[in-house]
């Protein structure tokens, strides 16, 4: 037990009361209650005010009750075709704490098949606890298993739910990602569920650019449940809703979900005596409204997932690059390096081609795979250009897609097993191919390659990539007598890499990509300093991007991009630059080889990049981001957007006003969410740079108002207290 006033959490156990054993969890204000009870594991709700279920004892009742719910289980697993639900017999209960944070560990063992579960459970003093499974099987055979979900059970009975609500409304409203398309990551949106199971899901059943997380708000007593899930692979949320609409049950509405991995059956075959790992849930409760759940996860994350050392020292590095789009020449080179440096970037790297010959860059996706620099390209090698990129600042670094190679590669003719075969027997991802990391050979050589990489030519800067379209199914392999699906082995063997490199390279940044926003998910993205979110740069889609990414994972991990991948050719260019504060910024291409620089222009990027560097960047890691808007509606939103990112402290903070596409009219009020509202403000509108002095209750209030005449353009404002 550990606690002080703003840091709290707590296990209580109870091994001979009312049931088998019962489990007692306390974090911040949440609790959350699990029991053992006739050899079910099941789960016994949540309360999001600090009580405990038996804070009235006369009668004492837990928050849900099991017999209410047709799967209570807190877990779920199905091994060769048998829902192992029942029958588990209690064995040890350890808990340990380190690092600020309290591990618990309950052993079940199997009474009827020779498997185990060892059930993890992590409190951080926020209101956000994580959960997986270690599953051990002991059968003197292979043990295939066909389902998991790592958390599921009741989760919340509402009472009386009806005469809380107008007649038409819905119990409870899910926000989630909607789109899972390439090009539209983070487009949010509220859900009613109806009184029906809801099934969303991603990276199999359907395309991969859905982050797994959401948001459930309970619209009769405003507890609202946040989840994601730290998984790479296909995954599934399913939430049940069990409301008695006629009044035969009191009106009582019951709550279950379902969270796991999702792939076709079996996910993994077990060895004897082998132990798998399930992908971690992050589930907790809150009162309040999206910034509540939104802050409280990203208190989390950063305490808790995202809390690898950080290379250098410092966050949110300011990056600048060339890939095939230009001519990569090295004299091309060279200009944006030199560009990049005037512009105040800290990092430049070179993307997809450097190792393609002259004129030939369009030729990266299909030679990938052979990761020596073309000599041609570049006849000095990498060194010049490294020692150039040192001499004026910068870091360096280069991209690489280790996980696929390409048909003109020749490590494809030379190895042409090692790729990943899908359910039909062909290649997995078409001309090019994926590579089978679950195969160990093959595995040991994607980490000497990357390692030769970094070593060889002596990277700063590390940039992944993975560009293997919608996969769904992923592959199989034929595995003592079952076809296994090749998810869960191939991530394993991600993970367990760049974990390991992360410790072999300390010093070295590390960014994901994953054709933009493909793997954006907590357990990717816990072993990179930052990712990228997206390939979408085109306002006004660029606005509802960073929106929604920067409700799933904390801004300084969130990169945007100004000048490149078409975002040139839409947007002001304060309404590009801006939109890159409420992230970590890259800075594109501004003018080509032999053009004259435009001053006008530059000195507009250099104002942002020195906003960013001096009064962003000190509190962004620890930044309170509240959405003002986070409804947009149209493929290309259309109206306002407004985001407002402040400090912990209430010292200072910016504010973003976007206008979208044909807003019904040219002003719009903002009042501020994140200011205290004792302080005195000087509030400075950065178009003109005129500062005026407001009151925190003012800001809160009445607000501000903003006039913008057309569509795309922008105003910021900044906010320090006096």
């Amino acid at each position: 037990m550990a606690g002080t006033n703003t840091n709290f959490f707590d296990v209580t156990v109870d091994g001979g009361g009312k049931y088998q054993f019962g489990i007692r969890f306390r974090t911040g204000l949440a609790v959350y209650e699990e029991a053992l009870i006739d050899g079910q594991y099941v789960s016994l709700g949540w309360n999001a005010a600090g009580y405990l279920s038996d804070v009235i004892t006369k009668p004492a009742a837990p928050f849900v009750d099991p017999v209410k719910f047709a799967q209570p289980h807190a877990f779920q697993l199905n091994v060769d075709g048998q829902m192992l639900t029942s029958h588990w017999v209690k064995g040890e209960f350890e808990q340990s704490e380190k690092d600020g944070s309290l591990h618990t560990i309950l052993n079940l063992h199997h009474a009827v098949r020779a498997i185990s579960v060892r059930v993890h459970t992590m409190l951080d003093g926020s209101p956000i606890i994580s959960r997986w499974l270690e599953i051990v099987n002991h059968q003197q055979r292979e043990a295939a298993i066909s389902s998991v979900c790592s958390w599921s059970g009741g989760m919340q009975s509402t009472k009386r739910w009806r005469s809380r609500l107008p007649a038409d409304a819905a119990l409870y409203s899910l926000g989630y990602m909607e789109d899972e398309h390439w090009g539209n990551e983070g487009r949010f949106q509220w859900l009613d569920l109806a009184n029906a199971t809801t099934t969303i899901s991603g990276r199999y059943l359907r395309d991969r650019f859905r982050h797994p997380c959401f948001f459930l708000r309970n619209n009769a007593t405003g507890e609202m449940f946040v989840g994601q899930l730290a998984w790479q692979g296909g995954y599934s949320f399913s939430f049940d809703v069990n409301c008695d609409i006629y009044g035969t049950d009191d009106h009582t509405a019951h709550l279950a979900l379902a969270i796991g991995p999702d792939a076709p059956a079996p996910l993994r075959v077990l060895d004897r005596e082998e132990t798998v790992r399930t992908p971690e849930v992050h589930l907790g409760i809150v009162f309040g409204g999206l910034d509540e759940g939104v802050q409280a996860m990203h208190d989390h994350i950063r305490a808790s997932v995202f809390n690898a050392p950080v290379a250098r020292g410092r966050r949110a590095w300011i990056e600048s690059g060339i890939g095939p789009e230009l001519d990569m020449s090295e004299s091309s080179v060279f200009h944006q390096m030199e560009l990049a440096a005037m512009l105040g970037a800290e990092v430049f790297f070179i993307d997809a081609g450097w190792y393609t010959p002259p004129e030939r860059e369009s030729e990266w996706n299909v030679r990938v795979g052979d990761w020596i620099v073309d000599v041609e390209r570049y006849p000095r090698g990498i060194g010049p250009i490294r020692e150039r990129a040192h001499a004026l600042g910068l870091l360096f670094g280069l991209w690489m897609e280790p996980e696929r190679i390409g048909p003109a590669s020749a490590v494809l003719q030379d190895h042409p097993d090692w790729v990943m075969k899908g359910y039909d027997g062909n290649h997995v991802r078409g001309n090019s191919v994926l590579l089978d990391l679950g195969n160990s050979e093959v595995a040991d050589w994607v980490r000497n390659e990357i390692v030769r990489v970094i070593s060889d030519y002596q990277l700063d800067f590390f940039r992944l990539d993975y560009n293997v379209g919608d996969i769904r199914s992923g592959g199989c392999t034929s595995r003592q007598g079952y076809v296994e699906n090749n998810y869960w082995r191939y991530y394993e063997q991600v993970d367990r890499l760049f974990e390991d490199l992360r410790q072999q390279f300390p010093d070295v940044i590390f960014e994901s990509c994953a054709s933009g926003g493909g793997r954006t998910d907590l357990g990717m993205v816990r072993h990179f300093s930052h990712t990228w979110v997206t390939d979408w740069q085109v306002a006004p889609r660029s606005f509802s991007i960073t929106n929604g990414m920067t409700m799933a994972l904390p801004p300084e991990y969130v990169d945007r991009l100004i000048a490149g991948q078409s975002g040139h050719t839409a947007g002001h260019i304060d309404f590009q630059a801006r939109l890159c504060l409420f992230g970590r910024p890259t800075l594109g291409q501004f003018n080509p080889v032999g053009s004259i620089p435009n001053p006008v222009q530059l000195a507009r990027v250099q104002h942002m990049v020195e906003l960013y560097k001096t009064f962003v960047r000190p509190f962004i890691h620890t930044s309170r981001i509240y959405h003002h808007t986070p409804i947009l509606m149209g493929a290309e939103p259309r109206g306002w957007g407004v985001l407002e990112m402040m400090a912990t402290d209430k010292s200072r903070g910016i504010v973003g006003i976007f206008r979208l596409g044909n807003p019904t009219n040219d002003n719009i009020t903002v009042r501020l969410r994140g200011v205290s509202l004792s302080c005195q403000y000087r509030v400075t509108w950065d178009t003109t740079n005129e500062s005026v002095e407001i009151s925190g209750r003012d800001l809160s209030h009445a607000g501000l108002v903003i006039r913008l005449e057309g569509p795309l353009t922008s105003e910021l404002i900044l906010v320090e207290a006096l």
